[in-house]
């Protein structure tokens, strides 16, 4: 992240990690890390869900003060004990990094620390979940209900090795804006739709879809509730929609290469 990032003291600041992993027996771990700051609020959430197919979703979810995930090179570790979860990633693709927003209220700064890894996930209780994954950090210190975005499109593919990746970012509203990156390169001229994503001679094209989750913010506000008191209505009633599909990656002429993206839609107003 870029050391201007708080410029003098931005009122809002948020620092949020993700990871995922999908096995491939369909087993699906999510996990986030995410610390903030603004007006008298300071602290730090941690949550893990698991998804089995036939099965109601594992969440754990604590406010317990923690250290961020920590990254050696191409191995992150994000260790949560009060989560009994530890989460491993081998990156085998180089970080990519970039500025989604820069202007007077301030800014959005994106960074796939592994855009195609192999992750292992330790949780309590669970036989362990390894498979293709993927981690991000990002870093917004204005408002998300002050973003000029109305919809967000975000989703990564992977192949089963974790050797080819596409990662793509569609702000939709005052500012729209596409960012798709195959293999770590920004593709020109892409187009993101619900369908999947063309970026020049590559396509990825979202098949079967499984829906991991629907939640409403307010869901996740009520859990801790100096946020719920303070945020803007507008905030709350924020929808997210998160797939794990069968997708495939079509590259000019080249056979179709197998995969799974976990995508989702993100509703503001």
């Amino acid at each position: 992240m870029t050391s201007d990032a708080r410029r003098g003291g931005a009122p809002f600041t948020l620092t949020k990690w993700y990871f995922d992993c999908v096995a491939p027996n369909g087993r699906v771990v999510i996990g986030y890390w995410a610390s903030l700051a603004w007006r008298h609020l300071s602290f730090i959430w941690q949550n893990v869900v698991l998804y089995e197919t036939g099965r109601s979703p594992t969440r754990r979810s604590s406010l317990v003060r923690a250290p961020p995930p920590s990254v050696g090179g191409a191995t992150i570790t994000w260790r949560a004990p009060a989560l009994g979860c530890v989460i491993d990633v081998e990156s085998r693709q180089r970080p990519i990094e970039e500025r989604l927003l820069d202007d007077g209220t301030g800014i959005v700064d994106w960074r796939a620390e592994a855009p195609a890894a192999f992750v292992s996930v330790e949780l309590r209780g669970f036989v362990p979940v390894q498979g293709s994954g993927y981690a991000e950090r990002i870093l917004i210190t204005v408002p998300p209900w002050r973003l000029p975005i109305r919809e967000l499109r975000w989703g990564r593919w992977l192949d089963a090795a974790s050797s080819r990746s596409v990662v793509w970012i569609d702000w939709r509203g005052e500012y729209p804006r596409t960012w798709v990156f195959v293999d770590g390169n920004m593709a020109p001229s892409a187009v993101v739709t619900d369908e999947g994503v063309c970026a020049g001679n590559v396509k990825v094209v979202v098949g079967e879809r499984r829906t991991l989750e629907a939640p409403a913010f307010s869901q996740i506000a009520a859990a801790i509730p100096s946020l719920q008191a303070v945020v803007p209505k507008s905030l709350l009633a924020l929808r997210q929609t998160r797939w794990c599909s069968n997708s495939t990656l079509q590259e000019g002429n080249d056979a179709a290469l197998s995969g799974r993206a976990i995508h989702e839609v993100v509703e503001f107003r």
